[in-house]
Parts: structure tokens; sequence; C-alpha cells
């Protein structure tokens, strides 16, 4: 099967995640700093100081910059490599699904899914219970190259929480558009075909129609001997 994640990605988001996070401490270092020698500068200064506005001043105008910062840098980027992270750790660690379905096509959408945007990987799966086609999600890692899947195919794939990370194409071209209705009248006469189903039945009518024959043959025969 082919195998869509490997050590090398979860080792590069684990560098990425570390980076943004070694950015985040020291700007908050920095800040810290900054705010700690303008409050030494503040406290040296004698009483009524004109000079005492500006430590003042420059605290403030820093504490706006490192909000502005701390909010997208932190609340977005740390946040979604952070939730990729994640992703990825689950993919190795959790337990996975195997299923075999027919391919439908992808949806190539503004689609997140756990935070970590996703192309939507459509299967068509029949069931049994309810007698007709379903159609089963899967994800696929938007940084990922799309497989080589084709309409019909028959794919065997595993998922880990929806997010696809192996496949196998077992067939092209495995289910036609002209085969649906014809699968599913299949699998709702219980694996006989509407065609053999009438075969049968004529079958049988032909058989009860013999036997009704040679039964009315016998009476005949039965009643001329008595006659005699």
């Amino acid at each position: 099967m082919t195998t869509i994640y490997n050590d090398g990605d979860f080792n590069k988001v684990i560098a990425q995640k570390r980076k943004i996070f070694g950015v985040f401490a020291g700007v908050t270092i920095g800040y810290a700093v900054f705010c700690l020698a303008w409050l030494i500068y503040y406290i040296s200064l004698p009483y009524a100081d004109p000079m005492q506005s500006l430590p003042k001043t420059c605290v403030y105008i820093a504490s706006a910059c490192y909000v502005v910062f701390l909010f997208p840098f932190m609340g977005i980027k740390y946040h979604r490599v952070r939730k990729y992270y994640k992703m990825m750790y689950y993919l190795s660690e959790g337990l996975k699904n195997a299923e075999e379905n027919y391919f439908v096509g992808f949806e190539e959408k503004d689609l997140q899914k756990d935070n970590v945007d996703a192309v939507s990987c459509v299967f068509k799966t029949w069931s049994r219970k309810k007698s007709e086609w379903m159609e089963r999600e899967a994800y696929l890692d938007k940084e990922k190259p799309l497989p080589d899947f084709g309409r019909g195919d028959l794919v065997k794939y595993v998922v880990q929480s929806n997010f696809l990370i192996q496949y196998e194409i077992v067939e092209r071209g495995a289910l036609e558009e002209e085969e649906d209705e014809e699968i599913g009248e299949e699998y709702a006469d219980g694996g006989e075909s509407e065609a053999e189903s009438k075969v049968s039945e004529e079958t049988e009518t032909e058989a009860a129609a013999d036997e009704s024959a040679e039964e009315t043959a016998d009476e005949t025969a039965e009643e001329e001997e008595g006659v005699q």
C-alpha cells in the first residue's frame, strides 16, 4: 500500500512547532526586559520629574505592539501548527480503520478537519441495511498530492480519525455508472439478479404443471380399469 506520511513529516512539524515557539519566547523575553529597564529608569527619577512620562509612553507602545504580535502569531500560526502536530501524532499512535470502497471524486473546497486544511475524498459503498448506495467521506491533507484515483476505482484504504494515511487501488474502473443499479438489485435480492429470479419462477411453474398433468393421467387410467 502507498503510505502518505513518513517519519520525516512528523519530525518536520515538530521542528516548525519549536521554531515558532522559540520566536514567541524570544519576543516575550525581549518585551519583559524592555519593560523592566524602563521600570528601573522610572524608579530612579526624582519625584515629579518631567521625564516620568517617557517610560510610561514607551511601555504603553511596547505593550500594544506585543499584543498585536501575540494574537495573530500565537492565536493563528502557532495554533494551526499545534493542531497539525496533534493530527500527525494521532496518525502514528491512534487506532486505524481499513475499508474498501468505490471512488467517486474529490471535493476541493475550503474544508477543515480538526483545524487542518483538507480535501474531501468521496467514496461509494453499498448499505445492506438500507439497501441503497451510501457516500463515505475520507479526508486528505491538503499539503499532500492527490492520489491517482479514477471514478469507479475500487480502492482499499486506511484512515485514522477519517484522515487518509494509506491506500491501494485494487481494481481500475471496477464500478461503471450503468452497473450501479444492477449491483444494487443483486444486493437487494440477496445476490440473485432479476433475470435469474424470473427464470426460477418459470421453471417452478412448468414443474407444477407437469406434476398436475401426471396426476390427471393416473386418475383417468384408474377410472378406465374400474369400468372394464
